[in-house]
């Protein structure tokens, strides 16, 4: 059986070494609350809400809900997404509006083509040759 949110949500924060009250402290709210945060399911806690208690367990919200990211490997992304949400609305509206073009270009172009120089260090893709 999935745990629920409010499962996740304790033994992340036992992880992290965190009391209810410290918790509390974090999120500028009563222990109560975050009682009652320990009882909820997932679709019962806001969206923001979940945002900020991801932030001060510094997890993705999809950990908190059961999501499973599509490969749990991926950390640059999650290591993305995280520096997105502790930045400006503005200045994160703009960095996502300078990167949607890269991301639908790499959606239209072929696997094997790269739109992208190598990085540094790596040597460029030859061409194979008979």
């Amino acid at each position: 059986m999935q745990q629920t949110f409010g499962e996740r949500l304790r033994m992340l924060r036992k992880r992290r070494g965190l009391t209810q009250n410290d918790l509390a402290r974090e999120l500028g709210v009563t222990v109560q609350t975050v009682v009652r945060y320990e009882s909820l399911r997932a679709e019962e806690i806001r969206p923001d809400r979940l945002r900020q208690i991801a932030a001060v367990l510094d997890v993705d919200p999809a950990v908190l809900t059961g999501e499973e990211p599509e490969d749990s490997g991926e950390e640059d992304i999650l290591l993305l997404a995280r520096g997105l949400r502790s930045m400006d609305p503005e200045q994160r509206r703009r960095l996502i509006g300078m990167m949607m073009p890269l991301v639908r270009q790499f959606q239209e172009a072929p696997a094997e083509e790269s739109a992208l120089p190598p990085e540094a260090g790596e040597a460029p893709a030859s061409e194979d040759r008979p």
